[in-house]
């Protein structure tokens, strides 16, 4: 398989190990309200580029973690965030065919949708060699 599929599998397997609703693609109705459970977490765009050195082939990459919920203030999901930061920061994934050389938080925010649901973006950098 591939390491971007490979690290999207590893990434849902941890958040979703924290007891969390973690989709890859929410469920929706065909006017486009979504259907998931509240609150939920999707794993976005993960952003691969290749990170080689003479000995070991390897990938960088920036993964999208997304947030959404529909309390009453931000908290929850900032919560939410809080839980996937425990997890992820400095701690590694088990991705087939790599080793998890770092993880690290990059930034995050949450922000008011006009249905008044809140939408927490996350993003981590992670390198990856080959094992």
């Amino acid at each position: 398989m591939s390491a971007e599929f490979e690290t999207q599998k590893a990434l849902f397997g941890a958040i979703s190990a924290l007891g969390l609703r973690v989709y890859d693609v929410a469920p929706q109705a065909s006017d486009g309200a979504s259907l998931a459970s509240w609150p939920y977490v999707t794993i976005g765009t993960a952003v691969f580029s290749q990170f080689d050195t003479k000995e070991v082939n390897g990938f960088n990459f920036v993964a999208r973690i997304h947030t959404r919920s529909r309390s009453a203030s931000m908290a929850e999901a900032k919560l939410i965030q809080g839980q996937i930061y425990d997890r992820l920061h400095h701690g590694t994934l088990t991705i087939t065919g790599y080793d998890t050389t770092l993880l690290q938080f990059e930034s995050q925010d949450v922000t008011q949708v006009a249905d008044g649901s809140f939408h927490g973006i996350a993003e981590y950098r992670g390198i990856i060699e080959k094992a």
